[in-house]
């Protein structure tokens, strides 16, 4: 196992394959989990909120789970990093005004993604002002949780603990898939496939603990939620298309540009669906970058039933996935596969 200061020189030679925000994002990284704890060892201490033992204590048998349906935990989740009840990392998207286009940005080891993440919300505002003021449509957001993809194992955040037991055992099942099999340079595919994976993997964690435990409000909480994000995506989905004529139209850009802003209009006005739960669309200010951010998990162009996971079958696509993460597997008749 790597100590401190050796995860920080790490870090910092892997910086030197790329510039000045790598260089930063290394340090924080390095300096973060070297102050990794055994979560064994968290469980133990009396000063850890009852909040935060629960969901370590469920490790075992999440983990165990994963690796019925195929996914790859290695030796991550051994180990916590407590960073408070701040967000893990910041976002910034970015996009052409007039066309669904995201800016991108290639780094080592993931290949081209269309975000930064930042390890200081002043620095992510501040890069989003920059690229504000060179044109682009931006958007901003925040994660919990990211994967390292497998290069080092990944710790436990104690921002991941402040989600519900679904939602804990979700979060880890996506970052695992993300593990397992990442296409490089298809940041898109990646994230579709975690989450349509993710899913289904969950409802049927949650069905094998409902049988010992005789409840199932967290199945039902779950599938609230899942109910919810189809509804968005498919008024995701309409405003895609609705934008996409728009942009295709051959108008002139201003005449492009007015358009744009009366589709949002409508969409966020008077085309809202009803949520059971928290109104995913809120009252930010859509344009493209909101748009492809929110596509990356949400308004896939087929259905993908809320239907648990077979751990055998599961197991069997993921070994082939794993055997083949190329770029040619990165399609849409590969995430049918994995809701059929």
């Amino acid at each position: 196992m790597f100590g401190a200061l050796r995860l920080v020189i790490f870090f910092l030679v892997l910086s030197g394959l790329s510039g000045c925000y790598v260089s930063r994002l290394a340090w924080h990284q390095g300096k973060l989990l070297g102050s990794r704890r055994d979560v064994s060892e968290v469980v133990l201490d009396p000063s850890t909120p009852a909040s935060v033992k629960s969901r370590l204590q469920e490790l075992p048998g999440i983990l165990a789970f994963a690796k019925s349906c195929g996914l790859e935990p290695g030796n991550s989740y051994g180990r916590y990093i407590d960073n408070g009840d701040r967000p893990l990392s910041w976002l910034v998207y970015a996009a052409k005004p007039d066309r669904l286009e995201s800016v991108t940005w290639w780094f080592p080891f993931s290949g081209r993604v269309p975000y930064l993440g930042f390890f200081s919300k002043e620095e992510r505002d501040e890069e989003e002002a920059g690229l504000k003021s060179k044109g682009y449509d931006t958007a901003k957001g925040s994660a919990t949780a990211f994967s390292m993809l497998g290069i080092i194992d990944d710790p436990i955040y104690r921002s991941m603990t402040r989600r519900s037991r679904d939602e804990f055992a979700h979060v880890i099942f996506h970052e695992l898939v993300h593990r397992t099999v990442w296409v490089k340079g298809s940041a898109d595919f990646n994230e579709r496939l975690a989450e349509i994976f993710a899913r289904r993997v969950t409802l049927a964690w949650l069905d094998s603990i409902h049988i010992d435990r005789g409840d199932n409000h967290d199945k039902i909480n779950f599938l609230a939620d899942l109910e919810d994000r189809r509804k968005f995506g498919v008024w995701l989905t309409a405003l895609r298309s609705e934008l996409e004529v728009i942009y295709k139209s051959g108008r002139a850009v201003d005449e492009i540009l007015r358009m744009k802003g009366e589709a949002f209009t409508d969409f966020t006005r008077n085309r809202r669906p009803k949520f059971v739960g928290a109104d995913i669309i809120g009252g930010r200010a859509w344009n493209n970058a909101e748009v492809l951010a929110a596509g990356l998990y949400d308004g896939n162009d087929f259905p993908c039933p809320p239907e648990p996971a077979i751990p055998e079958k599961a197991k069997v696509l993921m070994a082939w996935l794993g055997a083949n993460k190329n770029s040619e597997i990165a399609t849409v008749q590969t995430l049918r596969m994995v809701c059929d």
